[in-house]
C-alpha cells in the first residue's frame, strides 16, 4: 500500500488523558484510539505491532511444545460457582444474561474452561503431560481503568495451562515456561526482573511475575545483588547472624532514655548497635491493638 493511502492519524500535542509515556506515545503515533473508558481500538499501525508481538509469543510457546487452542469468551456462570472463584473475582467479573435469562460471564481468564476440557478428554496418565496456550481477548470490569491498554477493561492476553501426572513433570514445564518468557521479553527489548509473587485468585503455592522496569510502574519490587527479587507484597528477609546479638543475661535493669525517640538516638545513647535493640510497633487489626517486636536494624513490611 502507498504511504499516502495509509490510515495513520496522529496528534501534534500530548493528549490530556494520557498519564504515562507509553499511553501518550501510542495515541500520538496513531497506534490506538479510545472508544470509552478502558476500551480501545487498534488502528492499522498498532495492529501490525500487536501481530508482531503475538508472533514472538507463538514462536516461543511452540518451541517448548505448548499447543495453541482457542477457547470461548462467553462462559456459563455455573463453572465459576463450581470452582468457588466467583467470589474471588467479585465485581471485576462481567456478567450478562441471554434471551432465556441464563447468566453468563465474559471470560477474565480460562482456568475453569480448560480444566473442564481436560477432565472430559484426558483419560489416562499416559496422556500427560499436556500444555496449552491461547492469545485471546479478556474482560475485567476494572474499577479505575488507566494507562491506556495496560489497565483496560477489555484486553488481549496470552495464557497457558498445563496438566501433569506428578510434581516433577510440573517443575520441568514451569522451568521451560520461565525460559520461554525470558526469551519473549528479551526479544521485545525490555528491561525486566523475574520476581516471586502472590498467586492471588489464580491459586497455587508458587508464583513468579516478570516485571518490566519503569519509572511510572504501579508495583514495587525488592532485589539484591544475590539475585533475589520479589514483589513488595511478598517480600521477606533472611536473618543475618554474622554479628552477635549479645549474650544471655538474667540481670536486667531499667535505663532512662530521656528525649531519645528513635532507634538511632537510643543506640548512640547506649553505645550499642541498633541490632541489639528491640523496637515495638503498634497496629490496629480488626479492631484490636497488635504489638509487633522487631530488631532495631530492621523495618516491617506494612503490606
Amino acid at each position: 500500500m502507498r504511504w499516502s493511502k495509509y490510515f495513520l492519524p496522529t496528534f501534534k500535542e500530548n493528549p490530556a488523558e494520557a498519564e504515562i509515556p507509553s499511553h501518550r506515545l501510542m495515541l500520538r503515533a496513531g497506534l490506538i484510539r479510545k472508544l470509552t473508558s478502558g476500551i480501545y481500538t487498534f488502528l492499522p499501525l498498532g495492529f501490525r505491532v500487536l501481530k508482531k508481538v503475538e508472533t514472538i509469543v507463538r514462536e516461543e510457546m511452540d518451541a517448548i511444545g505448548c499447543q495453541e487452542v482457542l477457547m470461548p469468551i462467553l462462559h456459563p456462570i455455573e463453572i465459576y460457582e463450581e470452582s468457588g472463584r466467583i467470589k474471588s473475582f467479585g465485581s471485576e467479573l462481567f456478567k450478562i444474561k441471554d434471551s432465556k435469562n441464563r447468566l453468563f460471564a465474559l471470560g477474565p481468564t480460562h482456568e475453569e474452561v480448560i480444566t473442564l476440557a481436560a477432565r472430559d478428554e484426558l483419560k489416562s496418565y499416559k496422556d500427560l503431560p499436556q500444555c496449552y496456550y491461547q492469545i485471546l481477548t479478556k474482560f475485567r470490569d476494572e474499577i479505575r481503568p488507566r494507562y491506556g491498554v495496560i489497565r483496560a477493561r477489555e484486553f488481549i492476553m496470552k495464557d497457558a495451562y498445563s496438566f501433569h501426572a506428578d510434581e516433577e513433570s510440573l517443575d520441568e514445564t514451569y522451568k521451560a515456561m520461565e525460559k520461554s518468557y525470558r526469551r519473549i521479553i528479551e526479544r521485545c527489548g525490555l528491561d525486566y526482573r523475574m520476581v516471586e509473587a502472590e498467586s492471588g485468585y489464580i491459586g497455587g503455592n508458587e508464583s513468579h511475575e516478570f516485571m518490566v522496569l519503569a519509572e511510572n510502574g504501579e508495583d514495587e519490587i525488592l532485589s539484591c545483588s544475590c539475585g533475589y527479587a520479589v514483589n513488595l507484597e511478598k517480600g521477606s528477609a533472611s536473618i543475618n547472624d554474622s554479628h552477635a546479638r549479645g549474650e544471655e543475661n538474667d540481670s536486667y535493669r531499667e535505663i532512662e532514655t530521656p528525649g531519645k525517640t528513635t532507634v538511632d538516638d537510643v543506640s548512640k545513647f547506649l553505645e550499642v548497635d541498633p541490632s541489639m535493640i528491640v523496637k515495638t510497633l503498634l497496629y490496629m487489626s480488626k479492631g484490636k491493638v497488635v504489638a509487633i517486636l522487631v530488631p532495631g536494624d530492621r523495618d516491617l513490611n506494612d503490606i
